[in-house]
């Protein structure tokens, strides 16, 4: 009798155990398809062609430039430090310094210890190696494929890598529907089709339509004399335009940019312009619609709903 038992028993503990195999709580074995599928999940190419995987919930943020860095806090992120040229909010002025963009101190960027780091194929490829070094998982972006205006749609390839679509494209449409309030107003209120955003020094440059500068005219419903793939214009948001070609377009609008808020400096430069007898040939020094461009239109001062909004402002005050 007690050998049929214990018989009994262990054939019910055989039971038991293949049907809690059966049921176990452990998924069940992936397929090399769908283990590569996680493996893979957040794993994006970059613009130089490297295979990344984003750290699922970065901790410890890191932008090399200013537009990146505006568009961590335009999706609700405090990265972990700046450049130097960010100059738009208090938060982000306060952040630990790593250089410029153009002058990286990698000594600071190994110190504030990120987890993440987005760069710029333009400035920093070169820097790859040093970056990596950091331990930080490094993203390559290009601020030409961005989008067709990138100073407002880096917002929302940012928010698309890091997983707040939602809030990014909240925050794009917001821009777009402000500008084109006053594109609205632009196109009813005075006679400006054309434009041109130019830099005053020894020699003259313009803003292409890639650049923030140029994204402004294009959101304000001006067409920008300046023609796309200039040479070297994948170096520079500026490019050399000479006055014989602004001549020759007639732009409605000039801008100019200039490096100061000071108002005897500025009114100076006007008069410059306005007194050289090639530029008075031009409708815009006629017209009363050469300017100077405000000083807060700047990428690394302001927004860009704010930038829109002073250059729409600017924009509106010459005479129709």
């Amino acid at each position: 009798m007690r050998f049929r038992i214990t018989a009994f028993t262990l054939a019910v503990v055989m039971m038991l155990s293949m049907g809690l195999a059966g049921c176990s709580g452990k998924p069940p074995a992936q397929s090399s398809e769908q283990s590569a599928d996680v493996q893979t999940k957040n794993t994006v190419t970059d613009e130089l062609g490297r295979e990344v995987t984003i750290p699922e919930n970065p901790q410890r943020i890191l932008a090399l430039t200013s537009a990146v860095m505006q568009a961590f806090f335009n999706i609700g992120i405090t990265p972990v430090g700046k450049v130097d040229d960010y100059k738009v909010t208090e938060e982000g002025m306060a952040l630990p310094s790593v250089g410029t963009p153009s002058n990286v101190n990698i000594e600071a960027v190994y110190a504030l210890q990120p987890d993440l780091i987005i760069a710029s194929s333009r400035f920093h490829a070169s820097l790859k190696q040093e970056l990596e070094k950091s331990g930080a998982v490094v993203y390559y972006f290009d601020p030409d494929k961005v989008g067709d205006i990138p100073v407002v749609e880096v917002t929302a390839y940012i928010g698309k890598l890091l997983g707040k679509e939602d809030v990014a494209e909240h925050y794009v449409q917001s821009v777009y529907a402000a500008a084109n309030e006053f594109k609205k107003k632009i196109a009813s209120e005075t006679d400006i089709k054309t434009g041109i955003v130019i830099q005053d020094g020894d020699t003259i440059v313009a803003a292409q339509n890639a650049s923030s500068y140029g994204s402004m005219l294009t959101l304000l419903g001006i067409d920008n004399i300046v023609p796309d793939n200039l040479p070297n214009a994948t170096k520079s948001s500026f490019v050399p335009f000479d006055v014989e070609t602004i001549l020759a377009s007639n732009p409605d609008l000039v801008l100019i940019m200039t490096s100061s808020k000071d108002a005897e400096n500025n009114k100076a430069i006007l008069e410059k312009f306005k007194s050289d007898p090639q530029w008075a040939a031009l409708d815009a020094v006629k017209n009363n619609q050469l300017l100077i461009l405000p000083f807060s239109v700047n990428p690394n001062r302001s927004t860009p709903e704010m930038m829109v909004k002073a250059m729409a402002e600017a924009v509106l005050k010459t005479p129709k």
